[in-house]
């Protein structure tokens, strides 16, 4: 079974969070908000900085906000931001000195498997955060009730 992680699950639900209040909100305020431990919130909060999925401003007055509108923010970002870049198998990566291999060489499914890690790739980039919110039946979700079973 393919499954992503608690953490980028975790990661979706800060920016849908995220998209009810263009101000900048602190990682106590945010961990609040969706009902998770401050010190899983801040990393969280890094990591999709990083991927200038969020801004952040440091100081008194700083906080972390949306860099762009959840309809433009795919759920392989918010995926590559948390995990990395996916590969289905170690010869689907895109760094090919990464795989540990040995047969892929003379392997006679890695056309096969790329193509369904390239399906699979190209059906998250375009499913919006957006959009899984619309899917759950919500506009604005109670974050919440999302996440309330790790926590």
């Amino acid at each position: 079974m393919l499954k992503i992680s608690r953490l980028t699950d975790y990661a979706t639900a800060v920016v849908l969070f995220l998209q009810k209040d263009n101000s900048l909100l602190s990682s106590e305020t945010i961990a609040l908000g969706v009902g998770l431990e401050t010190p899983t919130v801040s990393k969280v909060l890094k990591l999709l900085t990083k991927a200038q999925i969020l801004t952040s401003i440091r100081g008194a007055n700083g906080g972390y906000k949306l860099a762009k509108n959840i309809a433009n923010v795919s759920l392989y970002e918010v995926i590559a931001a948390i995990e990395g870049d996916t590969a289905i198998t170690e010869c689907t990566k895109l760094n090919k000195s990464d795989s540990l291999c040995s047969q892929e060489q003379s392997c006679d499914t890695r056309s096969g498997w790329q193509q369904v890690n390239d399906d699979i790739k190209n059906i998250l980039l375009n499913m919006t955060i957006k959009r899984m919110a619309e899917l759950n039946g919500a506009h604005e979700p109670n974050i919440k009730i999302m996440v309330r079973d790790y926590v």
